[in-house]
This record gives C-alpha cells, structure tokens and sequence, in this order.
C-alpha cells in the first residue's frame, strides 16, 4: 500500500521536466492535453495546490523515459494504493517513488536539500537572511 505524502511541487517539477523529454514544454503540454499555462506553472514551482489525479493521468500518459504515474501521483501527495505503475516488460526496477520512500528519514532530508540546491534555494534564503 502506498503512504500518504504531501504535496512536493519540487519533485513534481523534475518529474515534468524528465517526463517532458527532448519537447518543448508547450509540445508538451499540448500532447497532455492541458494548457501550456498549467503545465508552466506546475514546471517552474509555482502553484501552490497539488494538480488533480485526472491531469496527473494525462501528464503520466504522455511521458518519456522512465517515469510513470505513481511516481507523479506521489510527488503530489496522492494515497493512491490501486495504481500499477507502467513499466516495460520484464523490468522489476524501482519507481523514483518507491526508492524516495525507502530512503531513511535522513536520507530523505538531503535528498530534498539537494533539490532545492538545484533550483538554487540556499538555506539562508529560506530563512530570510
């Protein structure tokens, strides 16, 4: 069963980002069908409610490489225990949800420091000074 997670627009972010491939975030956005605005806005971090489970399946539906829907689905805070993920015939490697989750709790904190680290938050901006 999948743990109920908050909503990480982060992970959410390169999750778009690895998903959208060698596209453009509006070819993107266009072959998801959902608007370019939307798509912008989940991409650069920049709303605040997590997306809902209908436009995370078309976003997941229209992904490259490995990522699938229960890797957006928990990077959205989605409890979601029903969901198979989609994954090429005879490979039995871990989502990036399943290997997040089996990160210990001090792992987990470092792996969210490096991802603010690439979106170029630094500990002293966060804290305002």
């Amino acid at each position: 069963m999948a743990e109920n997670t908050r909503w990480n627009k982060k992970i959410f972010a390169l999750l778009l980002n690895e998903a959208k491939g060698v596209r453009s975030w509006r070819q993107f956005a266009a072959e998801s069908g959902i608007s370019y605005v939307q798509m912008r806005k989940l991409a650069m971090c920049e709303q605040e409610n997590p997306p809902r489970p209908k436009l995370i399946r078309k976003v997941a539906a229209q992904a490259f490489g490995d990522i699938d829907l229960a890797d957006f689905m928990f990077a959205a805070g989605v409890k979601a225990p029903e969901l198979k993920p989609r994954r090429p015939q005879g490979t039995n490697a871990p989502s990036a949800a399943e290997k997040y989750r089996a990160l210990s709790p001090r792992d987990r904190r470092a792996a969210d420091r490096f991802i603010d680290f690439l979106y170029g938050e630094s500990e002293t901006a966060k804290n305002g000074q």
